[in-house]
């Protein structure tokens, strides 16, 4: 039951908001308008109006259009919850169905790009299933720069792997206990026997980006041998590592999983086993669409458990 005696709600025209969602979503005064129905005159009114209730721009000009303030991004994917809450209202009394998008686009980050082409397939076969063609599109990428900030601003809807600094606004659910492993291809000087980190160390060290905590975990279980490892190639494409231990004697760390499906060797080593945890993510503003949990709980659930991609 609400705590409070919703002063806000009461003071202010809660159309506003709803005003605001087009004017974000659009970017365009004129497009705005179109979509609600009225004049441009209104809208421009009721985004002065806005202005001031928020004290705050909302949407500033720039040589490339109209853009959202930082303050509008972060409102943007609260709003765009809200508004389709407000639009299942008036759908209460028709027949219970699955859940339905309550956005236009749902945003997944895999942690690498070997998993690209396996999650891409899963969501289109998804929305065929469902019968969601053009009600919805599935945008699949791996982590880049500002990938961690999206996630905190709720510009992320699924996040897989393991973050930190994260805020207190992002929701998460363990999903998988990985073993990682030195990998090397078929054929390799030092596959099939027992090594220890010395000997690897003498091969080249192939590094992955943005797997910050894999790597804190390395040097915890593995120690001072890797720092002093020959970096040969640094990037952050998986497929790009995998090609190049293929067609050389380098060296890199991925889990079980992946070893097995690309026919690489796993080397064995007297240290201790090397495990992490994955973790899936998503902002709190989706933690009630019930289409994103449909998805969380069962489509992802069941792939992960069928076949493991989080690294």
């Amino acid at each position: 039951m609400l705590q409070s005696n919703l002063a806000k709600v009461i003071k202010y025209d809660v159309n506003l908001l709803v005003t605001l969602y087009f004017l974000l979503k659009t970017r365009q005064v004129s497009k705005a308008a179109t979509q609600l129905f009225i004049g441009q005159s209104a809208v421009s009114h009721q985004l002065a109006r806005l202005r001031e209730v928020f004290d705050d721009p909302l949407l500033v000009r720039s040589a490339h259009g109209m853009m959202m303030t930082p303050f509008a991004q972060r409102l943007y994917p609260t709003l765009e919850i809200m508004v389709a809450d407000l639009e299942g209202i008036f759908d209460k009394n028709q027949p219970n169905t699955e859940p339905q998008p309550m956005k236009e686009t749902y945003r997944i980050c895999v942690p690498d790009d070997v998993y690209i082409d396996e999650v891409s397939l899963l969501f289109y076969d998804f929305a065929h299933k469902e019968g969601l063609e053009g009600k919805v599109t599935f945008e699949v990428f791996t982590r880049y720069d500002q990938c961690i900030q999206d996630l905190n601003d709720g510009k992320i809807d699924f996040f897989f792997g393991q973050c930190n600094s994260l805020s207190n606004n992002v929701c998460v659910s363990e999903l998988v206990e990985l073993e990682h492993f030195f990998t090397v291809r078929r054929g390799h000087p030092l596959a099939g026997r027992r090594v220890t980190l010395r000997d690897i160390a003498r091969y080249p060290w192939i590094e992955l980006m943005f797997r910050e905590q894999l790597d804190l975990v390395i040097r915890q279980c593995w120690g001072e041998t890797i720092k002093h490892m020959r970096c040969t190639l640094k990037t952050s494409s998986a497929s790009a590592a995998l090609a190049l231990i293929n067609h050389s004697d380098s060296v890199c760390v991925f889990s079980g999983d992946v070893i097995e499906r690309r026919g690489l060797e796993k080397l064995r080593l007297a240290e201790p086993a090397l495990k992490t945890t994955a973790f899936l993510y998503w902002h709190k503003v989706v933690d009630n669409d019930g289409f994103h949990r449909h998805i969380r709980e069962g489509l992802l659930r069941r792939y992960v458990r069928e076949s493991v991609f989080v690294q």
